[in-house]
């Protein structure tokens, strides 16, 4: 690894793990900790003894790097914040069912950097879940996802201002297909904005979003140091 801050690295190690298993979605938020984890970057040369899954390299093992070369303590807590509930709007849903066989399912436990990039033919075979943008817009098609990992994968706090919690209640698996038009999109040219993220998940699939009060969890950096020098 090259140039990465300690706070990188530690939204990497902690990307998505605990208690021994990899999680989808996004890591917790970091509290805590000096100025220098977000200014000060570092190049770390090291080799794992033996064969080495990427998952437990960048997992607990980057963990171990952390506490032992910069001190790292942490601890997970939970904290009530604004969050957003999604639920399923009054008209009811207007998902697609996913049909068994019509691709094969993925691990969605494993995620880049985690695992190398699909060839062209296994990007055709196995169910995909990408979000690519169309002009001012951006499109979500999803294979085989339930209403929750969908919540945590494409919706979280990157594409709205808070976590989103699936209050749903529903553990089927379901095709997706969103288009949406991401904030501060404005008419250019021949292209217009198409409806708020808000106003797509209600009229296209039959989802609402609405705010609460719900658990978030936290990384808190109780103490951490410069390493020494090799």
């Amino acid at each position: 690894m090259t140039c990465t801050a300690v706070r990188d690295l530690i939204s990497q190690a902690y990307l998505g793990f605990a208690n021994g298993q990899f999680l989808v979605g996004l890591p917790p938020p970091i509290g805590g900790g000096p100025a220098w984890i977000n200014s000060e970057r570092y190049e770390i040369n090291a080799r794992a003894e033996g064969s080495m899954s990427l998952e437990m390299m960048h997992g607990p093992m980057l963990q171990g790097l952390l506490e032992d070369r910069f001190k790292l303590r942490i601890h997970r807590e939970v904290r009530d914040v604004p969050v957003y509930a999604l639920t399923v709007a009054k008209g009811g849903l207007k998902l697609q069912r996913f049909q068994e066989g019509s691709c094969t399912p993925v691990d969605r436990t494993k995620f880049a950097p985690f695992y190398p990039l699909p060839t062209p033919e296994q990007i055709r075979a196995n169910c995909h879940a990408r979000a690519t943008r169309e002009g001012l817009n951006i499109k979500v098609e999803a294979q085989e996802m339930s209403l929750e990992e969908f919540s945590k994968i494409f919706l979280d706090s990157h594409t709205v201002d808070r976590p989103v919690v699936d209050k749903t209640r529903i553990a089927e698996k379901f095709d997706f297909h969103l288009v949406y038009a991401p904030d501060g999109a404005t008419p250019a040219d021949d292209f217009a904005p198409g409806p708020s993220i808000f106003t797509a998940l209600e009229e296209q699939l039959g989802l609402k979003l609405e705010p609460a009060k719900g658990p978030q969890e936290f990384l808190v950096i109780d103490s951490v140091e410069r390493p020494s020098e090799n």
